[in-house]
This record gives structure tokens, C-alpha cells and sequence, in this order.
């Protein structure tokens, strides 16, 4: 009782290391990129929505094709009343759109954080390049 006392949240703290620490060196790196270059900044986000984006065509792509019968019985008999057969072909449902969206929404979150840290630093290289025009301006 004591060891898990003890260590339950020694272990909580070492996983959230653990998650955390990959997320942080990923925002360090964007912002590296960003400081380098104008467009090396949008790696990041560009990786971000390509993934995001395979992911909700992957879901559309592998759902299940509408193929076959679906048969109506009475209940007490047990006979058929009425059989249809259907086509293939894949339909999506307003659950599995819904799905889709949200699933697009949640990916995208990482895609978002660095297109902010991507445009506060353009706005940042963009502020400075305008004082630098108006400095010359000056001068003349």
C-alpha cells in the first residue's frame, strides 16, 4: 500500500514527462525553423495538415460499402415480407461525417499551435523590415 502510495505519483509525473517532453522539443523546433527561415516555418504545420488529412481520408476510404440484402420478417411467423438488395458502394452516414469532422478538428490542433508560432514570427520579421525601410528612408 505504502509503494503505491509512493510511487503512483512518481509514475504519473515520470509519463507525463514522458508526453510532454516530445511535444515541447516539437514547438522548440518550430520556432527554431521559423527563426531560420521564411518559409522553413511552415514544415511543421504543412506535415501537420498532410497527416491530419490522410487520417480522414483513410477513415472515408476504408468504411464499409453498403452491399447486400436487408430482409423484413414478421415477428410472430417468421416469414419474409419484404427482401431488398442493394448495390455497392460507399455511403457515409451523418455519424461517421460527424466523425470525420471532429477527428479533422482534433489533428489539427498541432497544425493550428504552429501556424500561430509561424505567424508571430513573420509578423515579427515582417514589423522589423518595415523599421528597417523606414530607417533608410530617414537617412536619405
Amino acid at each position: 500500500m505504502a509503494f503505491a502510495m509512493i510511487f503512483g505519483p512518481l509514475s504519473l509525473l515520470f509519463i507525463l514527462f514522458l508526453v510532454l517532453l516530445p511535444i515541447a522539443l516539437l514547438v522548440l523546433f518550430q520556432v527554431w525553423l521559423c527563426k531560420k527561415g521564411k518559409w522553413l516555418g511552415l514544415i511543421l504545420p504543412g506535415i501537420s495538415l498532410v497527416l491530419s488529412l490522410l487520417l480522414v481520408f483513410s477513415m472515408a476510404l476504408f468504411t464499409r460499402p453498403t452491399e447486400g440484402t436487408s430482409t423484413l420478417r414478421n415477428e410472430t411467423t417468421g416469414e419474409i415480407l419484404q427482401e431488398e438488395h442493394h448495390a455497392g458502394g460507399h455511403t457515409i452516414s451523418p455519424g461517421g461525417l460527424l466523425t470525420a469532422g471532429v477527428l479533422f478538428l482534433v489533428y489539427n490542433i498541432p497544425t493550428i499551435v504552429f501556424g500561430g508560432i509561424w505567424l508571430h514570427y513573420k509578423g515579427r520579421r515582417d514589423a522589423l523590415a518595415d523599421l528597417e525601410k523606414m530607417r533608410l528612408q530617414d537617412l536619405e
